[in-house]
């Protein structure tokens, strides 16, 4: 998510920031320890659904090693240390997560601090339903955070997901899966990096790869199927898996066959310039002049740097629209090639992958673009992405987009969700075609991350929805996805999701239900001027 929906969310994760309530006590015969090679997990707590489904929670699993000291800003390294002894993965709330840090527009209720964490981050959790053993190989979904790339991890559940009420409605038979879900590193840790340093780039992202390959490997000793993994994300963990997508033009050995990239957050920005900024705005807030002195720093110092430029710096002017200096994944011209409109228009995507499901809400720009002055400041707002674009470049940009008269605001919120999610969920479905889904979330206010309350409902006492049928039928179409089962008796008439196809058939999510249309970004056609825009190198992207 955005850090600018960050007042939406926080109100969200207060309400959930521990796991559910859970028993310590052990069910040895139900969910016995589980060997890995360099370590041993039992439960680290028993779940059970309002329906009497048990599922064990195996928590703080490492799956790669401590990235500090001269592991700093370098992909993960696996596989991970040896631990002795029996783990059970129990720690103290936010004990393991990667260092966050919230801008100070926002208050920071119900977590520790404006910033807070560690560097000693790289754990997942498994989640196994009651009745799966080693040899069963049911399917596996595997969760990847929102984040803004700035803040959240995999146990701050109503940001970053917590997924268990996918199990309340599942039926036993045909619908039994593995939940999974990963830390990454955020902010300076993940996203900061020089072509001129020895340093490497996107290193969150490299996090999240090594989490999925981690499933891969080892989901098979608590019964999943490695052959049957789902990733799935939401806003930078979609954005995440949409890069993943075109990692190595397509090339790369992905560990999952199945994609669902819920609100990709990805900015179309490739001058190496603007990487380099960013850097240099690590290097002055650490007082560093180098990639070495930033890893011979103290993890209090870089944690404080890292507080500073996330927590004070609200525009880094280098084209992303998060938080702090910029913070997100680059181009850096070899694993990243290009933009991902760019590599996904001309075909450097993974044919591997089976299947893909690609979505945005209908207005998720709503309060992550100023809400007044507009059209007045529009330029600002659009040389924000493309700095050296022309007056003429800037009013073709905005003669797409319509807005009442009395709502001018809406040009800017239209802008923000082109150019930050839509256009990367629309290009995806598009590439995908044959073997895609995709729908667009219309359900008021419809704004960023309303559509994660949805699948991941629980009650609405930690998971307020405004149709709580919707939400059930979400998740089972959620769990369609994930295992290919379907509960019949609960979901009778529920109709399975369109193929994208050559049609660009969608469901429209209302208030009123699924709505097969024609997808609207493909009616109006406006992502297809944008990427134009964007890859033209006079703009500056």
């Amino acid at each position: 998510m955005l850090i600018s929906s960050a007042s939406h969310l926080l109100s969200l994760a207060i309400l959930s920031l521990p796991a559910t309530a859970g028993y310590l006590q052990q069910d040895v015969a139900s969910f016995p320890p589980v060997n890995l090679g360099y370590a041993t997990h039992v439960p680290t707590y028993i779940n059970v659904t309002s329906n009497g489904l048990k599922y064990a929670n195996y928590n703080n699993i490492r799956f790669a090693q401590p990235p500090v000291g001269a592991l700093r800003f370098r992909r993960p390294k696996t596989p991970p240390l040896r631990e002795n002894g029996v783990k059970n993965g129990s720690a103290p709330m936010f004990a393991t997560d990667c260092v966050s840090a919230i801008p100070n527009i926002f208050p920071p209720q119900g977590l520790p601090s404006r910033s807070w964490g560690q560097e000693d981050c790289l754990f997942l959790n498994v989640r196994v339903p009651e009745g799966v053993k080693e040899g069963d190989n049911v399917p596996v979904v595997h969760w990847i955070h929102g984040s803004g790339y700035a803040y959240g991890s995999k146990d701050l559940h109503r940001i970053s997901g917590d997924g268990s009420g996918l199990f309340e409605d599942m039926d036993r038979a045909s619908q039994k899966f593995i939940y999974v879900a990963s830390n990454y590193r955020m902010g300076l840790y993940g996203w900061s990096s020089s072509p001129f340093e020895d340093t490497e780039a996107n290193v969150g992202l490299h996090d999240t790869l090594a989490a999925l390959q981690w499933t891969r490997k080892y989901v098979s000793k608590f019964g999943g199927d490695p052959r049957r993994i789902t990733a799935f994300g939401e806003s930078a963990g979609a954005g995440m898996l949409d890069l993943l997508l075109i990692a190595k033009d397509g090339k790369e050995d992905l560990p999952f066959n199945k994609a669902f990239i819920a609100s990709p957050a990805i900015w179309p920005r490739k001058d190496p310039s603007r990487r380099q900024a960013v850097f240099d705005s690590v290097l002055k807030a650490s007082n560093c002049d180098s990639a070495d002195c930033l890893r011979n720093l103290s993890e209090e110092d870089l944690f404080k740097a890292n507080e500073y430029l996330l927590v004070n710096v609200t525009d880094g002017k280098t084209g992303a629209l998060g938080p702090g200096p910029g913070f997100t994944p680059v181009v850096d011209g070899e694993y990243i090639t290009d933009l991902v409109l760019t590599v996904l228009e001309r075909g450097g995507y993974n044919k591997r992958v089976s299947r893909v499901a690609a979505s945005n809400m209908a207005l998720e720009g709503l309060g992550q673009a100023p809400p007044d002055h507009m059209p007045e400041i529009f330029p600002y707002l659009v040389r924000g992405t493309i700095p050296h674009a022309s007056d003429e470049t800037i009013q073709k940009i905005q003669s797409l987009y319509t807005y009442p008269a009395d709502l001018p605001a809406k040009l800017g919120w239209d802008w923000v969700t082109d150019i930050t999610y839509a256009c990367n969920a629309y290009y995806t479905a598009k590439a995908y075609a044959p073997k895609a889904q995709r729908y667009v979330m219309s359900v008021p206010p419809a704004i960023h991350a309303l559509d994660q309350s949805y699948y991941f409902y629980q009650d609405n006492t930690t998971t307020s929805v405004t149709n709580v049928n919707l939400a059930r039928e979400f998740q089972e179409h959620m769990r369609r996805y994930i295992t290919g089962g379907k509960n019949l008796r609960k979901f009778t008439n529920l109709i399975d999701f369109p193929t994208y196809g050559h049609d660009e058939s969608i469901f429209n999510v209302t208030l009123d239900g699924w709505k097969k249309e024609k997808d609207p970004w493909e009616v109006d056609r406006r992502c297809q001027v944008l990427h134009d825009i964007f890859a033209d190198p006079n703009n500056g992207a």
